[in-house]
C-alpha cells in the first residue's frame, strides 16, 4: 500500500474510532451498558485489524486528553478530577475496582497533557496536584498511555472501557469556578521565586511544630506549639503585606483560590472549622455543599496558613473525640452521632475565637512596632487586602447566599468539644495566653 493509500487507511480508523467511542458514551449517558459493551467490543476489534492499533489507541487518547483540557477551560483542576472520578455514583453500574481504573486512567492522562505545556507556563500547584494524586508519565516512551494500561491490567478490553468511562464522567461535569490562570497561561513574576524560598522556610517552621502539638501527650505543650503556629503565620502575613504593598504601591498583588475537598462524616462540622481557621487568618470561605468542597479565597500565605493549621486542628480534634468514647441515651441509644457533631462544632467556635485572638494580638503588636520605627501605618493596607478578598469572593461569586451554621444540640458534646479547643495546640514559638 502506498503513502496515500496508507494515510486514507489510517483517516478510516481513526473515523470509526471515534464513532465507536461516541456511541459508547452516548449509550453510558442514556443509562445503556450495553451500548458501552458494544462500543468497547468494536473498538477492541478494530484495533485487531491490519495496521490499526497504533491508531485506535491514539485517537482514543487525543479524545481524553481533549476532554481533559476542556475541564480545565471549565475550572477543574488536576485534584478536582481526582477526587470527583471516584464517587461511584456517576458510575452507570461499575464496580469498584473498575471505578479505580478510571481514576488511575485520569492520572495519566492528566499528567501527559500538562507535560505538553513548558513547566514556566503552569502554575505550580498544578502538578502539586498531580503529585498528590500519583499522577504521572509513567508508561515508556513510543508507547501508548492505553496501551501501556492494558498491558499492567492485562486486558485492553479493561483499559478501552475505562477511557470511555472516564469521559463520560467528566462531560457530564458543570463548570465551575476558575481559580488562577490555565495551563499554558501562567507567567510568574520575578520575585516569586525569592518569596516562595521565605513561605517555604516558614510553611516548614510551622509543620514541625504542628506535627509536636499532634503528637504530644501533654496538654499544655499542644496549645503552646498551636498558638505559636498561628502567631508565626500571621506575622509572616503581616510582613508579606507590607513588603507588597512598599514594592508595588497602586498595583497589588490580587487574592488566589483553592479547593478542599470535604471528606466524610461530620462534613458540616468539618466546614465550620476550615470557615473558623480561615476567619482568623483574613480568608473566606464558600462551600458547595452538592459538589463536596469549600473554596478558600485570600492572599497567598495567608491561604498556606489556613491549610496547614487547619489539617493539623482536625487531627487533634478527630483525636480528641475519639478519646471521649461513644455516648447513650437515657433509653440505652446511641447517641454518639449527636454528641460528636456538637463537640466539633464546639471545638471550631472555640477555636475560631482563640486563633482570632492571637491574631488580634499579633496585628496590634506589628502596628506597634511599626509606629514606633516611623514606618508605614499598618491599618490601611490591611484594609485594602480584606477588600481586595472580600471583592474577590463577589467577582466568582455574585449569587453567594450566606447561611447560619448550626452548633449542635448535645450539651455535653458542646462542653467537651470546647474544652478540647482550649487544650489544642495553636503555636510554635512561646505560649499564647487565652
Amino acid at each position: 500500500m502506498d503513502d496515500s493509500g496508507q494515510s486514507g487507511r489510517r483517516a478510516d480508523v481513526a473515523a470509526a474510532t471515534r464513532g465507536l467511542a461516541l456511541e459508547g458514551v452516548r449509550g453510558l449517558a442514556a443509562g445503556s451498558t450495553w451500548a458501552l459493551d458494544v462500543a468497547v467490543t468494536g473498538l477492541v476489534a478494530l484495533a485487531h485489524e491490519e495496521q490499526a492499533r497504533a491508531v485506535v489507541e491514539q485517537t482514543l487518547v487525543d479524545r481524553a486528553r481533549q476532554v481533559v483540557a476542556e475541564q480545565w477551560r471549565a475550572g477543574w483542576q488536576p485534584l478536582d478530577l481526582h477526587h470527583v472520578v471516584q464517587r461511584e455514583r456517576l458510575h452507570r453500574q461499575a464496580a469498584p475496582e473498575t471505578v479505580a481504573q478510571v481514576a488511575q486512567l485520569l492520572g495519566d492522562v492528566m499528567a501527559l497533557d500538562l507535560a505538553a505545556y513548558p513547566r514556566s507556563t503552569v502554575e505550580r500547584r498544578w502538578h502539586d496536584q498531580l503529585e498528590l494524586a500519583e499522577a504521572a508519565v509513567w508508561w515508556p516512551e513510543g508507547q501508548t498511555l492505553l496501551g501501556a494500561r492494558g498491558r499492567s491490567w492485562g486486558s485492553e478490553t479493561l483499559a478501552v472501557e475505562a477511557l470511555l468511562r472516564l469521559e463520560h464522567v467528566l462531560r457530564a461535569l458543570p463548570e465551575i469556578q476558575q481559580l488562577g490562570a490555565l495551563p499554558g497561561e501562567a507567567v510568574a513574576p520575578r520575585a516569586a521565586a525569592a518569596q516562595a524560598h521565605v513561605d517555604d522556610k516558614v510553611l516548614a517552621r510551622v509543620r514541625q511544630l504542628l506535627a509536636k502539638a499532634e503528637s504530644t501527650p501533654y496538654e499544655a505543650e499542644a496549645e503552646t506549639f498551636t498558638a505559636g503556629a498561628q502567631a508565626l503565620m500571621s506575622r509572616h502575613s503581616i510582613d508579606l503585606a507590607m513588603l507588597a504593598a512598599a514594592a508595588r504601591p497602586g498595583a497589588a498583588e490580587r487574592p488566589d483560590g483553592r479547593r478542599l475537598w470535604i471528606e466524610t462524616p461530620y462534613v458540616r462540622e468539618k466546614v465550620l472549622l476550615l470557615g473558623a481557621v480561615a476567619e482568623a487568618n483574613r480568608s473566606r470561605t464558600v462551600w458547595s455543599k452538592e459538589d463536596g468542597f469549600v473554596t478558600l479565597l485570600g492572599f497567598g500565605p495567608d491561604l498556606d496558613a489556613v491549610e496547614t493549621l487547619y489539617t493539623s486542628l482536625l487531627v487533634q480534634a478527630t483525636r480528641a473525640m475519639h478519646a471521649e468514647g461513644r455516648r447513650l441515651d437515657r433509653f440505652g441509644g446511641s447517641r454518639t452521632r449527636s454528641f460528636r457533631q456538637s463537640f466539633l462544632a464546639a471545638f471550631a467556635t472555640r477555636i475560631g475565637e482563640r486563633l482570632t485572638a492571637v491574631t488580634e494580638a499579633e496585628t496590634s503588636q506589628a502596628a506597634a512596632d511599626l509606629a514606633a520605627g516611623g514606618g508605614r501605618d499598618l491599618v490601611p493596607v490591611l484594609q485594602e487586602r480584606t477588600a481586595a478578598v472580600e471583592g474577590y469572593v463577589e467577582e466568582l461569586f455574585p449569587r453567594l447566599r450566606r447561611v447560619r451554621m448550626s452548633a449542635g444540640r448535645d450539651r455535653e458534646g458542646w462542653v467537651r468539644g470546647r474544652r478540647a479547643a482550649d487544650q489544642a495546640a495553636l503555636a510554635w514559638g512561646r505560649a499564647v495566653s487565652r
